[in-house]
């Protein structure tokens, strides 16, 4: 479902680039566009950074250890593919720069015009979308997180109950007490 919603927002907007936004009114908005990209990326390169969580593996389910790290390297997998992506818009946009407004007004066909532009829109509105998968990814991530170290906890907490019954049992029979013999109660006098 969210795959073909990406999808229908890249063709809506690829379209409306085509039809509605020249590519000479673009060359205005290249290094506002350049510099949205590159903090993108630069948020990207910072998630790529933080690599593994530092958990007690041991003492996790080993189902879900296993999903986590499978998540991990899938993850990091999609944000190369997302970089490389964010690296061909960014070329794109650099690219048509040094091509420069005027010879592509003067000189390039109302068909490769309408194609730089709806091109340039369908990549930005793709950029766009893979910077929510990004954040997207990352709650999933917390989200399963979250669950290993509640799952760790608890059981940390299980097993140190258990441990301090084990202990008072043990201190109450070391105690030595003995069983004594409870008489009958004499009843009041008047």
């Amino acid at each position: 479902m969210v795959r073909l919603l990406t999808i229908g927002i890249v063709i809506f907007l690829t379209c409306l680039f085509g039809w509605g936004v020249s590519i000479v009114q673009l060359f205005g908005a290249f290094q506002s566009l350049t510099v949205a990209l590159s903090i993108m990326v630069a948020a990207i390169f910072v998630r790529l950074n933080r690599g593994m969580p530092t958990l007690d593996w041991k003492s996790l389910d080993r189902d879900d250890r296993s999903r986590l790290t499978s998540n991990f390297v899938q993850i990091t997998q999609e944000y190369g593919r997302i970089i490389a992506l964010y690296a061909a818009s960014l070329a794109g946009i650099v690219a048509l720069t040094v091509v420069g407004r005027d010879e592509v007004k003067g000189m390039w066909p109302i068909w490769a015009q309408i194609g730089s532009s709806a091109a340039i829109g369908g990549c930005i509105a793709l950029c766009a979308c893979r910077m929510g998968y990004v954040v997207w990814r990352d709650l999933d991530i917390v989200r399963l997180q979250k669950h290993l170290i509640d799952a760790s906890a608890a059981h940390d907490a299980i097993e140190g109950e258990a441990k301090a019954s084990v202990d008072k049992i043990r201190d109450i029979r070391s105690a030595g007490l003995r069983k004594i013999a409870v008489r009958e109660p004499k009843p009041w006098g008047d």
